[in-house]
């Protein structure tokens, strides 16, 4: 699917940056990356490849960590300039939201409340994670967070990735953060509340206004990805709910013809099964932190015939039965 998707250009520079300061100027990769203009796009792939690449040839370094405390405003575009004019950390990370697009296509960070904590992550649902990226991805927004509130010791409370915990060193994270968890359900970033409130340093009313006009602009003229993966979540949940989790019904909610609807997910890697399942174990793991409704309950309103078959899948699916997913909730 990753062919579909693509980062921003601007990323590029990152890399270039990254290659000068280690003076591997003379390197086929930098002359590559010297091609890329900013304002343009390159996929996922050509970026996994980039990040493989600096990784062989400096394996004695994280360099995905290493990328990602590098990480400057120009690096990110527009988006980067335009949450540093923001007035607090609060507004900034919504802007960040907001415009997230013009950094990359696929999945948006969504932010919400665990565990007394303030979280950002990113899920699985367009299957663009890989270990590098997720990596340079949690380390650069832990380093722009710090940028933006002026404060370089700043630390997260937690980092999570959906990666199984490497064999190198993970020692560099845990200066980023009190916690760094693996083998999440998302990859993400985890901050007290009381953060939201701290001053961005460089806050400019007028700025923030002129860079949100451009944000929206550019916006407006990337290329827009098919939006199925975006329409399937709400059909499905309404097929749950009916009790008819069938293709036929979610293909006549998208206004579709099964045949295309499989057409479509088979374009993006995904399968309808696959959907549906994930979608029942996102929703079971909510109702088991919400703890409101027996296992049994759960089971039905998922559209299981039976609990022991609701038992099965979500310990096949997350190692846990679905008492000790609570329990350890």
């Amino acid at each position: 699917m990753q062919q579909h998707f693509q980062v921003s250009g601007d990323l590029a520079a990152l890399v270039r940056d990254y290659l000068e300061k280690h003076q591997l100027c003379d390197w086929s990769l930098y002359r590559q990356l010297q091609a890329v203009a900013a304002n343009t796009r390159i996929s996922f792939e050509d970026w996994w490849q980039i990040l493989e690449q600096l990784q062989q040839r400096l394996p004695e370094r994280n360099v995905a960590l290493e990328l990602g405390q590098c990480v400057r405003p120009a690096h990110l575009g527009v988006l980067g300039y335009l949450v540093l004019a923001c007035e607090n950390l609060g507004e900034a990370l919504q802007a960040f939201q907001r415009y997230q697009g013009l950094l990359h296509d696929g999945d948006r960070a969504q932010a919400h409340s665990a565990d007394g904590l303030m979280v950002l992550s990113w899920t699985k649902h367009y299957r663009l994670n890989h270990v590098l990226s997720d990596q340079v991805l949690v380390s650069g927004m832990s380093r722009f967070i710090r940028t933006m509130v002026g404060q370089p010791a700043l630390k997260a409370a937690r980092l999570m990735f959906a990666m199984p915990q490497p064999p190198w060193d993970i020692s560099g994270y845990l200066e980023l953060a009190d916690e760094v968890l693996f083998d999440q359900d998302n990859t993400g970033i985890a901050f007290p509340p009381q953060l939201l409130a701290l001053p961005v340093v460089n806050h400019d009313p007028d700025l923030k206004k002129l860079l949100e006009t451009q944000a929206q602009s550019m916006l407006a003229i990337l290329p827009q990805q098919d939006s199925l993966v975006e329409q399937l979540r709400p059909a499905l949940l309404k097929a749950l709910q009916r009790g008819q989790v069938t293709s036929a019904f979610v293909a006549r909610e998208l206004h579709l013809s099964e045949r295309t609807l499989f057409r479509r997910l088979q374009s993006y890697g995904l399968s309808f099964k696959q959907l549906v399942l994930q979608t029942r174990i996102e929703l079971a793991k909510q109702q088991l932190q919400a703890g409101q409704l027996t296992l049994a309950e759960i089971a039905l309103l998922l559209g299981y015939s039976e609990q022991s078959a609701f038992n099965r899948a979500f310990k096949r699916e997350t190692g846990l039965t679905p008492r000790q997913f609570q329990r350890r909730g």
